[in-house]
């Protein structure tokens, strides 16, 4: 289950933006690390300004409150294009690339080798 970043600012699931902020304050002053030399403080810090970025921003905060930290982890990975070939699909376009441009080059020389010799070899005569 993921963490409950309401429980971590200290507010309420209805609390408004402003209460966001309020919360937000009030627990990064008590586990910043240059105020806070516990151990763990560095961590609750994160933690603290991780659910003020979700809980500050409208669209973030509903897919979190309909989904919950799962929710917003797809978020964060960008959507799957062709635009922008990945590293693990160079191979195989190389290997789709090599492939038409060795049927292409085969076909040209069969072209080549099988193209039909001219009825004239230039001594002007015809067999009719």
């Amino acid at each position: 289950m993921g963490k409950d970043y309401y429980k971590i600012l200290g507010i309420e699931r209805n609390a408004s933006s402003e209460d966001v902020k309020k919360g937000y304050r009030r627990m990064a002053l008590r586990y910043h690390p240059d105020k806070n030399d516990h151990p763990q403080a560095e961590e609750q810090f994160r933690e603290v300004v991780a659910a003020f970025e979700v809980l500050f921003d409208k669209e973030k905060r509903e897919i979190y409150d309909q989904h919950g930290e799962e929710g917003l982890k797809c978020d964060d990975e960008p959507a799957a294009t062709f635009a922008q070939p990945t590293p693990d699909m160079l191979p195989f376009m190389c290997a789709v690339g090599g492939t038409v441009l060795f049927a292409f080059a085969a076909y040209k020389t069969f072209q080549f080798f099988n193209r039909k010799k001219e009825a004239t070899h230039g001594d002007g005569s015809s067999s009719d």
